[in-house]
């Protein structure tokens, strides 16, 4: 783990790229090192073995790198690079970027396979290029200043350090978070602030022009391998890209751990590893209470597997800890569980030195709630629409209740909710519509109702602006474009890095392996989404390599938002944050509106317990990063 700062342009006086950098102290538990050569200012915060080798020079000074990730192929590389003639002056990973640059100039990125973010400074060309990751688990921030000062960093904190950047917060940005949950790239919650696209690369030079354009796109892979004529030999193939992704993904830890939440794609990584586990293998989960289903599968699996096993249990007090969580998002996320997962990093942190997790499963394999709604509900006939909108509005609530997967109730908003859907359904709507609206937590509806003056102006409805993905064969792979468009890259992937960072673990992700991406993307719908179930590829592959070993959960547990909301804890917070006071002085909504969205979510009602807490979170943020009150954040 380690993060990189710094900014191109006019020189300032030292302790500003200093403070840049100690802003990452979190993600590194090493030193600091800086390349100053007037006007290329960078930093990095990392491992002992990070900043002592960082940057890495050419031989004769005209090639600098300065790098943050890990490469799981770097012996490959390495090797293949020595066979050619190139000699090594050390082992540091910044020093093979720069070998690959001086072979492969700015397509180096496509010969790496991993988590990364890099910057290259070529003084002989007078550039400097930065580049991210795929399927973007780095994050990499950026904003080019009034003076037209060039400032990148991986975390927006750093980035706020510079005094050439003005922290005001992107009402347009507000606007999209309170649609998706998140603030979607490129723009962010700052005005003026950029994140890089994943599988991109942005290129600076000293007449301050910025180029940025894509090394790798998703869309390239939907596309099924034409030498694999069945089921069998699809399955083959994901069951070695799987195994060689988690191998490498493992490789490099002297005591890796495995999260086990009791679903199907963690369970595989476990009974994986444990095939060849001299040493055992370390398993966590956390849960909600003592008593927890959450911790039925889990301890089930790891029983059955001979698991060292660890648990966790996330209470109401523990939301104490969401102002700290907001700081080291930099942006809100309107998801509940990036409590669990801060507790299940620390957890883990506590006895490995890295931790496997399945982030990304559900997202490409159809394993998210949402998704097996979407595929249900879309399927549906247009006729049949307007027949199920009247027994949604008829039917019981404890009827609805046992027919949907949630958190809460079907109360008012949700039967409200699910009546757009079906009416977006009647009319034949894009897929991106549908879709957007499933998966929204403001609908258009709710935004008019609620905004205040100065968020009216900036209203835009994120659902229509979303395009069905132009090209893409079947249903379900138009659904994982929007997925990832929707959610993977800019919430899912953010939040995992800052969330392992605060806790000052490493998390790795073997179904974010390029090569099994890229795989998956392309396998029939069949194999990712049948009789409706997700993730089947998955479930195949660990009956075959634990038979008896049942898949127990369906889907990672979530936080019980409608028990949490009740508690003092919780409720306090709530009324510090979205009082009626402090809703006007804000002036963003109406406090008539907000005051409706606390009943629903007091009655329970799915969307407005969703809504209350993105209103909280928000409200978190602001006082945080805007206000700079003291006591929320350490």
């Amino acid at each position: 783990m380690a993060g990189i700062a710094g900014y191109f342009g006019q020189a300032r006086e030292p302790e500003v790229l200093q403070g840049m950098v100690r802003k990452l102290a979190h993600r590194g538990r090493g030193g600091e090192a800086f390349y100053l050569a007037n006007p290329v200012f960078m930093g990095i915060r990392g491992t002992a073995a990070d900043s002592t080798a960082q940057p890495a020079y050419s031989h004769d000074d005209s090639i600098v790198v300065l790098f943050s990730g890990d490469i799981s192929n770097y012996g490959a590389l390495r090797d293949d690079l020595t066979r050619k003639g190139i000699h090594f002056r050390g082992d540091g990973v910044a020093e093979l970027i720069l070998h690959l640059y001086e072979a492969y100039g700015l397509n180096l990125a496509s010969h790496l396979r991993g988590r990364f973010v890099f910057a290259v400074h070529d003084t002989l060309k007078d550039f400097v290029f930065l580049s991210r990751d795929r399927l973007g688990q780095e994050p990499l921030y950026y904003m080019t200043t009034q003076s037209g000062t060039f400032v990148f960093a991986s975390e927006i904190k750093a980035l706020l350090e510079h005094p050439g950047v003005q922290v005001a917060p992107d009402m347009r940005g507000i606007d999209a978070y309170l649609t998706l949950g998140y603030s979607p790239g490129p723009d962010s919650f700052f005005k003026g602030v950029h994140k890089l696209p994943a599988g991109h690369r942005l290129i600076w030079n000293p007449g301050l022009h910025v180029m940025i354009e894509p090394y790798w796109q998703w869309e390239t892979y939907m596309r099924a391998d034409t030498a694999l004529k069945s089921g069998e030999d699809f399955q083959a193939r994901f069951n070695m890209l799987l195994e060689d992704a988690i191998g490498q993904s493992a490789a490099g830890f002297s005591k890796p751990g495995v999260s086990l939440s009791g679903v199907v794609e963690e369970t595989a990584i476990a009974a994986f590893l444990m095939k060849d586990a001299p040493r055992g293998l370390d398993t966590f989960t956390v849960g909600y209470d003592d008593g927890d289903a959450a911790f039925a599968p889990a301890r089930e699996i790891a029983r059955k597997l001979g698991t060292r096993h660890s648990e966790v249990i996330c209470t109401p007090p523990d939301m104490e800890k969401l102002p700290e969580i907001v700081w080291a998002l930099d942006e809100p996320v309107a998801d509940p569980s990036v409590l669990s997962s801060f507790m299940l990093a620390q957890l883990a942190g506590q006895s490995t030195d890295g931790l496997l997790r399945g982030t990304g499963a559900e997202d490409m394999m159809c394993g998210l709630v949402q998704q097996e709604a979407f595929l249900q509900l879309n399927r549906m006939p247009a006729f049949m629409a307007g027949f199920y909108r009247l027994g949604i509005k008829m039917l019981p609530q404890a009827w609805m209740n046992s027919q949907f997967d949630y958190n809460g109730q079907v109360g008012d908003k949700c039967r409200e909710r699910l009546s757009m859907f079906l009416a977006e359904v009647r009319k034949g709507s894009s897929m991106a519509r549908r879709y957007g609206l499933m998966t929204s937590i403001f609908s258009a509806r709710d935004k008019s109702a609620m905004y205040g003056d100065s968020l009216s102006p900036v209203m835009e409805s994120f659902i229509d602006a979303r395009k069905d993905a132009p090209g893409w064969p079947t249903q379900i792979s138009a659904m994982l474009a929007l997925q990832k468009d929707y959610v993977l890259q800019d919430s899912t992937l953010l939040r995992a890095d800052k969330i392992a960072a605060l806790a000052s673990t490493v998390h790795r992700h073997p179904y974010l392996d390029h090569p099994l991406v890229e795989f998956i993307l392309g396998a029939p719908d069949n194999l990712k989404y049948q009789s409706g179930r997700g993730k089947v590829m998955i479930r195949r592959y660990v009956e075959s390599v634990a038979p008896g070993l049942p898949e127990i959960s369906r889907r990672n547990a979530t936080l019980p938002l409608h028990r949490f909301m009740s508690t003092r804890v919780m409720r306090d917070m709530i009324e510090t944050c979205l009082s009626e006071k402090s809703v006007a002085s804000r002036g963003l909504f109406k406090p008539a509106a907000v005051r409706d969205a606390m009943t629903y979510a007091r009655d329970g009602d799915t969307i407005g317990m969703r809504q209350i807490f993105a209103l909280m979170m928000l409200e978190l943020w602001f006082r945080v990063y805007i206000d700079h009150e003291k006591g929320w954040a350490r």
